[in-house]
């Protein structure tokens, strides 16, 4: 069994990988994917390499044993609740476990579920959709990694459209508020994968710490994303998963 083409493509949570893909090859090593990073327009400056349409026909070609990873989105999760909203707000997580911070106004989860689903499915869905129908390699979608619970490193490192939304005045909102909305964009980002039949692959274990957040050793130094350490982990992964399942095949 030859080894499979591995090609992975997102948004900005892939810079980790990107930054992993350095590091190697700066020490002569070689890295078991190509990255892409979605190009855009961010604050007057271009970002990223590849466009949407761009990488569909470059995955066009892939054979079914080949391996196409998104990274796609995964912020909604931080927009919905890194600040703090001036009417403190909560919700209930279905399994029971949770309690609403005091002195919160109570949101009901399934309204806040069915706003929340419709940016996640028109948005994210769409370009999944498109990968999916693109090409008949393994799709697999990437869950972004999991919230900082240390809320003042994000008071101190957030980037510039989270002080322009104000949250220099209104503070961050509490990390339990934060977990439970990535949960919740984790579940729906589950149902939708399901739906389009691709794959679901978490965050690596070692990077999550016993409350379920993002571990210290691997913050970048914003509000929401995980830095090159992180990435590497997830390269390493991508290493036993995909490469030496292809090398015990052919031995």
């Amino acid at each position: 069994m030859k080894k499979p083409n591995i090609l992975l493509f997102g948004d900005s949570h892939s810079y980790a990988i990107q930054r992993a893909i350095e590091k190697r090859e700066g020490k002569g090593k070689s890295a078991p994917l190509k990255a892409h990073r979605l190009s855009k327009i961010k604050n007057g400056k271009k970002q990223g390499d590849t466009s949407l349409e761009e990488f569909v026909e470059i995955i066009r070609p892939l054979a079914e044993d080949d391996v196409v990873l998104s990274m796609i989105g995964g912020n909604q999760h931080a927009v919905f609740s890194t600040i703090q909203h001036p009417q403190r707000f909560d919700f209930l997580e279905p399994d029971g476990k949770q309690v609403a911070e005091e002195g919160s106004e109570v949101i009901p989860y399934r309204a806040l579920t069915s706003f929340f689903e419709k940016g996640i499915r028109n948005r994210d869905g769409k370009s999944l959709e498109a990968l999916r129908q693109a090409t008949s390699a393994r799709l697999i979608h990437i869950i972004p990694p999991p919230p900082k619970g240390d809320s003042e490193f994000i008071k101190q490192y957030h980037e510039s459209v989270f002080a322009n939304e104000g949250i220099t005045s209104h503070g961050v909102s509490s990390p339990a508020l934060r977990l439970k909305f990535w949960n919740l964009q984790t579940r729906l980002l589950k149902t939708l994968c399901g739906e389009l039949g691709i794959e679901v692959m978490m965050p690596p274990a070692v990077s999550v710490d016993h409350k379920g957040f993002l571990a210290r050793d691997y913050y970048a130094n914003d509000a929401t994303h995980a830095n090159y350490f992180y990435g590497e982990l997830l390269l390493r992964e991508v290493e036993q998963r995909f490469l030496k399942s292809a090398t015990r095949a052919k031995a």
